[in-house]
């Protein structure tokens, strides 16, 4: 659902979520008439959910900012906090392309570290000296107000003192060992770590508990930390066991490349000349409170908002992840990324669908999680010829849909997942097993996935039951082995419902 339709048309938009919910392939609905009042209820909370009560508020006192389509009017008057989704992303977005025409070159990443802010990960910035790498991470700390910055250069002198505040004298005497936290990266929301891979295995592994757990652990002395992400930059890898458990912990990565054309050397003389290599203040910043409400959705902290990741997505992201890990190792063989990680690109799924305006995620999304996945810029020898991982995972994303379209392994994937879904649904109230009928949206799109799986075999008058289902998902012949291991964890999972 679009924000702005949302807040224009509330009831309208209610209305057709509800609809939605009965007619959309892969919704189970019993009880219509008792249900849609309770939907429609629901419907019209979450649909009121985009304002919420805080301390600041967007007037129409300030002046529209030139060239601020769609942006709508702010002022940084301090009254009462509306949370605004729409508007906030439409301000997110302007700031984006703000930062793009300050900082040449570098759109692909700038969007990556805003996604970084707005999942609660942490970015790693790599490059040779002198490639901006500072200018750009202010340009995207500038953009939000209210908020804690912490920034250090590291060497190999530093001890974690530096980071985490020096030893309380006084609780020291007294023969407890605690820090003094202020002004430290415990307190703050965001971090630059400059030269990281200077700093010394003792500092990146103290580090560690604060970036992943944000917990600053030191002997019985625990400390919440308030680190919401990090952006580190590098001129050069450092690999042993310690730096590949810190490196895990930056889920967004890039490399920033050198650039020789004429023109683009011409557009950053320009900006220099501006900005003299520093980071202008923009007229107008985010309230970083409405960054926290935005992530605590995105990352589904939030009780009234969610952004629904069908099934089906999630089988996808899953299956075209798998093929970009399998068509990297073809060129570096210990390739790897980890469950953690995996799991998480569903926070980027959410975060790219409500930056795009929705409240649903969609194959758009997952064709642009390389910005999760990849290190942009990153090359590899493909066939002798050099390919960006990026490439890697587009071809990957592309061969997956056109083998799963020809094969007819979407609407088998579709089919048994819609299955499981009513199986889980039955399996947690059990009255529904002798309702099936009344779920009459989901039995439609069942029937429609039956026609065309079993052309032969399904009447179009047959009644589908319990048995129905767990005969055909037996007789169902995958067409791809991820639908294999589909159907065989559907008849392994839910034995209890036959």
């Amino acid at each position: 659902m679009n924000f702005k339709d949302r807040d224009q048309a509330p009831h309208k938009a209610a209305s057709a979520r509800v609809e939605s919910l009965l007619e959309k392939e892969g919704y189970f609905v019993f009880a219509p008439e008792e249900s849609l009042a309770k939907m429609q209820e629901a419907a019209d909370q979450a649909s009121a959910g985009g304002k919420k009560e805080s301390r600041y508020v967007v007037t129409d006192e300030a002046e529209k900012k030139p060239g601020s389509s769609g942006l709508g009017q702010f002022t940084t008057t301090l009254q009462k906090e509306t949370f605004d989704i729409p508007t906030t992303i439409d301000y997110l977005r302007w700031h984006m392309a703000r930062i793009s025409q300050n900082v040449i070159g570098r759109e692909e990443i700038i969007r990556q570290a805003m996604f970084s802010i707005l999942t609660r990960e942490h970015m790693l910035l790599l490059s040779r000296t002198g490639m901006a790498k500072s200018y750009l991470a202010n340009y995207i700390f500038n953009t939000f107000d209210h908020v804690r910055v912490f920034a250090s250069q590291a060497s190999k002198e530093q001890t974690p003192d530096n980071y985490f505040g020096p030893y309380n004298i006084e609780e020291f005497k007294k023969g407890k060992i605690r820090h003094n936290i202020q002004g430290s990266i415990i307190e703050a929301n965001l971090v630059f770590l400059d030269e990281f891979f200077d700093a010394s295995d003792v500092v990146l592994r103290s580090l560690l508990s604060v970036l992943n757990e944000r917990k600053f652990i030191n002997g019985s002395e625990i400390i919440d930390a308030a680190v919401h992400t990090a952006i580190a930059t590098a001129n050069y890898m450092r690999m042993n066991e310690v730096t590949e458990a810190v490196l895990d912990r930056f889920t967004y990565k890039s490399i920033i490349p050198e650039d020789s054309n004429s023109y683009t050397q011409l557009l950053i003389d320009h900006t220099y000349a501006f900005s003299r290599g520093k980071a202008t203040e923009p007229d107008r910043k985010i309230p970083f409170t409405q960054i926290l409400y935005l992530s605590d959705i995105i990352r589904n902290k939030n009780r009234d908002i969610k952004v629904v990741i069908p099934d089906f997505v999630y089988f996808m992201k899953n299956v075209i992840t798998n093929k970009f890990v399998s068509d990297m190792r073809k060129s570096e063989y210990n390739y790897f990324i980890s469950p953690r990680k995996q799991a998480k690109l569903a926070d980027f799924l959410r975060a790219s669908a409500i930056l795009d305006g929705r409240f649903e995620v969609n194959m758009e999304d997952v064709k642009a999680m390389f910005l999760a996945l990849c290190t942009l810029n990153s090359f590899i020898s493909v066939k002798a010829k050099d390919k960006s991982e990026k490439d890697v995972y587009l071809d990957a994303y592309q061969q997956t849909l056109v083998h799963f379209n020809a094969t007819g392994a979407i609407q088998q994937a579709e089919y048994l997942l819609n299955i499981r879904k009513i199986f889980q649904e039955i399996r947690e109230n059990p009255e529904k097993r002798d309702r099936l009928k009344d779920a009459r949206g989901l039995m439609d799109g069942l029937k429609g996935l039956l026609k065309k799986i079993f052309p032969t075999r399904f009447k179009e008058d047959e009644e589908i039951t319990i048995p129905t289902l767990k005969n055909s998902i037996s007789e169902l012949n995958p067409a791809v082995e991820e639908v294999r291991e589909l159907k065989e964890g559907l008849l392994r999972d839910y034995m209890d419902i036959f």
